[in-house]
């Protein structure tokens, strides 16, 4: 089976190949993915909508929907159909550590063990996710957009 990121970009491809556009609006995007297709539930259609947009696979304009590559370029496997699950949210966590080893090449555990390194350094007084966070920005790697959604996660925590 593919990598999740060929996944990704056949999943995006394909409500653009079966309508023959290169545009679409946001709900005929979801439409192909869940009804046409009978890929996602319409909640996880937006979800991987969302995610191709944060991977730079996706434009949009305001209602309207492009892909930011060749869709015709693209050779989506026979039978293709992608993995139950493949496009969870994933966590914070995941999506830090993810960039960290896409961006400098170390293997998960490595980067996973200078997490918990640079936990141990700041004594424990941050949660995982800030540690990630540093982790990344020592490795030069751009988080400017999940500082963003870890520092309303910090703010809005739940009242206990």
């Amino acid at each position: 089976m593919g990598s999740s990121e060929s996944d990704l970009t056949y999943t995006a491809s394909m409500p653009f190949l079966r309508k023959g556009k290169d545009a679409l609006k946001e709900s005929e995007f979801v439409l192909a993915l869940s009804i046409d297709l009978n890929w996602f539930t319409p909640e996880q259609a937006k979800n991987v909508l969302n995610i191709a947009e944060k991977s730079g696979l996706l434009k949009r304009e305001g209602d309207i929907i492009h892909p930011a590559f060749d869709v015709s370029g693209v050779n989506i496997p026979s039978g293709f159909k992608p993995e139950p699950g493949a496009f969870d949210k994933k966590t914070l966590f995941d999506m830090v550590t993810d960039r960290i080893i896409s961006g400098t090449g170390i293997e998960k555990r490595k980067v996973i063990a200078l997490i918990n390194k640079k936990q141990e350094e700041l004594s424990k007084m941050v949660v995982i996710e800030v540690s990630a966070i540093l982790v990344a920005i020592d490795h030069g790697i751009m988080v400017d957009d999940l500082i963003k959604e870890e520092y309303a996660a910090l703010t809005t925590l739940p009242s206990s």
